[in-house]
């Protein structure tokens, strides 16, 4: 083991190899998956901004120009190509492979000692959530997962008070994804300030204008079209906060204990780090990075007022509580040092190193800390062996929940619902309109539009689009109440429950009824799953799915 940590310290070869190993790791475990999840609305924008002709008449691809970013348009070339698939797919290992790499170069500026950085990088590999249920890995290749490993740099320069480099890095990542660079710049900011009252230390805020340089591209772009929403918007955030974002606002839960296990995690992160800090040896850097956390923290409290009291639209659009994901990363970097500097027993190493790496929430990492101090190996071993069966318990819920379906699928997955949108882009005009289910949308599953390349009345997924825009919804939620009725007034703010409430009541439709809707909304197909009859004209059917006629014309 020793041997292992020094080669990786002085090779590059060996730490190379290690971030290719933990990289295919993700991969293979956390799974890949093709226009599922955010996709679900990225690559058809993508596909409408290349073919306009794509989805005429339907409102929600305005929605497109509420993102204000050039990420996906770096891909039209390789659309073009027919190369856009295996080149996301490159794009995703490539940023796995950098964030490993610039989670190494942190963890050495901060604490230069090997075991530290072997141990933080490992453990960062396997999932820590904390506050949004967000981990620091995902499945898929986005704007925020691309970005991070150089958020990372950025946080690595200023810590060496490379402060023109960090402000270069930031303001071009601005122009790929502005919210989790809000993030960066939030927990940067606060460190700033502590500077600028304490030490009247002004150098930073020199170097802000680069900043603005390099993000005016972007900036020229968002103020050409929209200023600064500075309004409230009830209605809408109560819908958003029903349906599908109630984890990403709220911190409290009565009766969602999902919501209120992820705030134990992200206030388990915190005290975490402020009890390793402790242990650390005082110096500028080590403050500096307090000062990020308490960054973390005044942004968390702006969250937790927006959401009970001033739901102002800027906030909200921001979704700010995802900074967690930073204020855990920082957890366990320093919790990897103290562990990693331990002067006990080689049981104490073992039972804290598995807590860190097996600790789905901070908060059993916090708790196997009470036997810090225990001397007895029993017991020792007693907590090891507890860490391993509730790190298997915990997975096996994930896959029982679907949450977790490892799998690499580089292109859409081949399921019934795909060979469904195929018949539909193959044989029919891009113009027609078709009903679908609208809560056939989840982690995993590709959305209606991202193959058929056709139009439906309404998906609850399109409220993660309209979470950027507060008009929408006034055509939004007759759309979807027609075909889904009486959900809406049903919905709690839990999604999987919202998901099967959704398709009941999109099921609770007659055949008359979806022909009404056909009428009203110019669509003439109906796609249900399998044990759903009607006594309509089939026009294709698979082991799952049929598509109806809707011909309302010919009626």
């Amino acid at each position: 083991m020793k041997k292992i940590v020094q080669l990786c310290w002085e090779s590059s070869l060996y730490r190379t190899l290690l971030f290719l190993f933990l990289t295919f790791f993700i991969v293979l475990t956390y799974g890949y998956y093709f226009g599922t999840f955010d996709q679900a609305s990225h690559i058809p924008f993508l596909k409408k901004t290349i073919d306009p002709s794509l989805f005429p008449n339907d409102h929600f691809f305005d929605l497109r120009n509420t993102h204000f970013s050039y990420f996906w348009l770096l891909f039209i070339p390789f659309y073009k190509a027919g190369l856009l698939e295996p080149s996301m797919f490159v794009v995703h290992i490539l940023s796995i492979f950098f964030t490993f790499w610039a989670l190494w170069k942190l963890s050495k500026t901060l604490f230069n000692n090997p075991l530290t950085s072997f141990i933080a990088t490992i453990s960062s590999a396997l999932p820590h959530i904390g506050f949004s249920g967000f981990p620091l890995f995902e499945f898929s290749m986005l704007n925020r997962t691309v970005t991070l490993p150089f958020e990372l740099i950025a946080f690595n320069y200023y810590l060496k008070k490379n402060y023109v480099t960090t402000f270069l890095i930031l303001g071009v990542l601005y122009n790929f994804h502005a919210l989790s660079v809000h993030f960066v710049l939030a927990m940067i900011g606060i460190d700033m300030l502590f500077k600028l009252f304490k030490k009247k230390d002004f150098k930073p805020f020199l170097s802000t204008p680069l900043f603005l340089l390099a993000a005016l591209p972007v900036l020229i772009w968002k103020f050409g079209h929209s200023g600064v929403p500075i309004t409230i918007e009830w209605k809408w955030f109560r819908l958003l906060d029903m349906s599908t974002f109630f984890h990403l606002f709220n911190f409290i839960s009565i009766t969602k204990p999902v919501v209120t296990i992820l705030t134990a995690g992200g206030v388990s992160a915190l005290i975490l780090f402020f009890i390793a800090k402790r242990y650390m040896v005082k110096n500028e850097m080590h403050e500096t990075v307090a000062h990020f956390m308490y960054g973390g923290i005044f942004v968390l409290i702006i969250q937790f007022c927006a959401t009970n009291f001033f739901p102002l639209t800027i906030v909200i659009q921001a979704q700010i509580i995802r900074i967690g994901t930073f204020l855990t990363l920082f957890a366990y970097l320093y919790m990897a040092h103290m562990i990693s500097t331990l002067k006990k027993s080689k049981n104490h190493f073992i039972c804290f190193v598995s807590s860190l790496l097996l600790s789905f929430s901070p908060l059993f990492l916090l708790i196997s800390l009470l036997f810090w101090r225990v001397k007895k190996s029993n017991v020792l071993k007693l907590v090891t062996i507890s860490i391993v069966i509730i790190f298997i318990t915990i997975l096996f819920a994930f896959f029982s929940f679907n949450l977790a379906r490892p799998g690499i699928n580089i292109w859409p997955e081949k399921t019934p619902f795909y060979d469904a949108q195929l018949w539909a882009k193959n044989n029919t005009s891009k113009n027609e309109v078709f009903i679908t289910p609208p809560s056939k949308w989840w982690l995993y599953d590709v959305e209606w539009r991202v193959v058929s390349e056709r139009s439906t009345i309404s998906t609850l997924s399109e409220l993660l689009e309209a979470a950027f825009d507060p008009k929408y919804i006034d055509y939004w939620i007759p759309r979807f109440e027609d075909i889904a009725p009486i959900a809406l007034a049903q919905f709690k703010g839990d999604y999987l429950k919202n998901l099967k409430i959704a398709g009941d009541a999109y099921y609770s439709n007659t055949a008359e009824r979806f022909l009404y809707l056909g009428k009203k909304y110019h669509a003439s197909y109906l796609v249900v799953e399998k044990n759903h009859l009607y006594p309509l004209p089939i026009l294709y059917k698979n082991s799952e799915y049929i598509i109806y006629s809707l011909n309302y014309q010919a009626r």
